[in-house]
């Protein structure tokens, strides 16, 4: 069986260890045999070595052998381990204190030479020491090996340019001029080329010591494998990158910016810059774009409100579906449902654009209380204010009128002109009829050649009487119609609330029989409802 495998290595350096005291005392006996007081300097080195080889343990046996060796054939009397002379005691006690000191100090040495070793040898970082005169390494841990595939020794040949990359090895000849104050940190990422030709990434921190025993300026390195954080850093980027992408081409308007009160846009997509007009550079943060977006106190408080909700500081079940108008930068204005939500130290908010289907709803609203000839308010939509005034003049303590008009022999208009001059004949009644009425007055027609007249303000039946004979007058001027002249005239009721009745029915029913009593007094004409009829 191999000595090797018989005894550990370990094993045998302790034994070497216990050897070396036996060539000192030949030495000793051949060189010294008659010099009495130098007994002991040839055991001082074999303690060193013993010490170097065999660890604190074989230096503290071979100084116990050294002990006994010395006093054994140097000291008198010879050949014995007794001690009669009290220098000779003296001198063995001062060998074995200073010889306990070297084991201790080589012990303290090996101590912190391993601890180096395990640091620099066992990491996956490179550290390396390299003389700021000479521009030469001289110094790299063996971790080089898995870095690069190169030896130490073989990086150590190579000039710096080589084993640093030339921009390390720039930012190198700087230090070592002095470019940086001693102490300064610099760093570096660069591509490095393996033994196999493959590159890695490394980043690279350096900074200019001074050795304390040589007393000559260094440059000290540790080189780390990035790798893996720039693939990961790529890869990041690369799927930042196609969310843009994706954001960008979705219809939908899309806002990030960070939390806080002075929350700050990092992202605004095409779709957003399209509709509303603003880069990031121009809203930098939420108060500008609430600023310059927002025409009102409503608006601003919609548009923020999700932001709020999102992060938490207005507890609600949805931060979705707030609406809210907004005013872009060429001036004009848009209608957008703002959707937000948080994602982790990012607020996201959507903006989709309902401009269209407000202005459907307002058209279809538009179709459904207008008439569709004239664009007069039509019976749903009159009715609503009819309710409206009601209420204010029982609450206020106030009057209002409600007047009818029916057209005189308008049928015969359509029975000789045709429906077509009909119509355009009621479109030109209805212009003359917003023309007579005050601004606070609501006229209507209700179907036909039937119209009615909300009166507000009506402090008197005498104020209503007025418009009532403007609208008439108004009425019977001729009217020219596709170069046909032709006239007619309107009969006219009027009731007041509330003389002449507590509710809309029976003021409307009152209105329309005051009408008829003008019509049955030669048409033309204007009623006042005498009283509350059927009240």
């Amino acid at each position: 069986m191999p000595i090797t495998k018989a005894f550990p290595r370990r094993h045998l350096a302790f034994a070497f260890a216990i050897l070396i005291p036996f060539p000192a005392l030949a030495l000793q006996q051949n060189l010294w045999a008659s010099i009495q007081p130098l007994a002991f300097v040839l055991f001082y080195p074999a303690l060193v070595v013993s010490s170097w080889i065999g660890g604190r343990s074989g230096g503290t046996i071979a100084l116990i052998l050294s002990v006994v060796l010395a006093d054994w054939f140097f000291m008198e009397p010879l050949q014995s381990l007794r001690i009669d002379d009290p220098d000779h005691v003296a001198r063995i006690f001062a060998f074995a204190l200073i010889g306990s000191l070297i084991i201790y100090a080589h012990h303290r040495f090996q101590l912190r030479t391993e601890r180096y070793q395990n640091t620099t040898e066992n990491i996956d970082d490179v550290v390396w020491v390299l003389d700021a005169e000479t521009q030469r390494l001289r110094y790299v841990s063996p971790s080089i090996i898995r870095q690069l595939g190169f030896a130490p020794a073989e990086i150590m040949a190579l000039p710096i340019e080589r084993a640093l990359t030339p921009t390390i090895a720039a930012q190198v000849r700087c230090l070592a001029v002095g470019g940086t104050a001693v102490g300064n940190i610099v760093t570096e990422e660069v591509r490095k080329t393996r033994k196999d030709g493959s590159t890695i990434w490394t980043e690279v921190v350096m900074t200019q010591a001074r050795n304390q025993r040589t007393g000559k300026q260094e440059v000290h390195g540790v080189s780390r494998n990035i790798t893996a954080r720039k693939y990961a850093e790529e890869q990041l980027k690369t799927s930042e990158q196609r969310m843009r992408k994706m954001l960008d081409n979705i219809p939908t308007a899309i806002a990030c910016c960070t939390l806080g009160n002075n929350a700050e846009f990092v992202f605004l997509n095409r779709q957003f810059v399209r509709i509303f007009g603003y880069s990031l550079e121009e809203i930098p943060d939420l108060g500008t774009w609430e600023q310059l977006s927002c025409p009102d106190e409503q608006s601003r408080r919609n548009l923020t409100l999700p932001w709020e909700m999102a992060v938490g500081t207005i507890h609600r079940e949805s931060a979705e579906g707030m609406e809210s108008r907004i005013l872009c930068k060429d001036g004009s204005m848009r209608d957008v449902l703002i959707n937000a939500d948080r994602l982790e130290d990012m607020v996201l908010v959507s903006f989709t654009d309902i401009t269209e289907r407000k202005q459907a709803e307002l058209r279809l609203r538009h179709m459904a209380q207008h008439d569709a000839l004239t664009e007069l308010p039509n019976r749903i939509l009159f009715d609503e204010h009819v309710g409206v005034a009601l209420a204010t003049a029982r609450r206020e303590g106030s009057r209002f009128g409600l007047m009818f008009i029916d057209l005189d022999h308008f049928k015969k208009v359509n029975d000789t002109m045709g429906h077509r001059i009909g119509d355009l004949l009621l479109l030109e009644v209805s212009l003359r009829l917003r023309q007579a009425v005050r601004e606070s007055d609501i006229p209507a027609r209700l179907s036909g050649d039937e119209f009615v007249v909300l009166l507000q303000h009506v402090h008197h039946p005498s104020d209503a009487l007025l418009v009532a004979e403007k609208i008439r007058a108004r009425l019977g001027e001729p009217f020219s119609i596709e170069n046909n002249m032709f006239s007619i005239s309107a009969s006219l009721g009027v009731a007041i609330y509330p003389d002449h009745g507590k509710d809309a029915i029976s003021l409307a029913r009152n209105a329309d029989a005051a009408m008829y009593q003008a019509k049955q007094n030669g048409r033309n004409a204007i009623t006042l409802s005498e009283s509350e009829m059927a009240a």
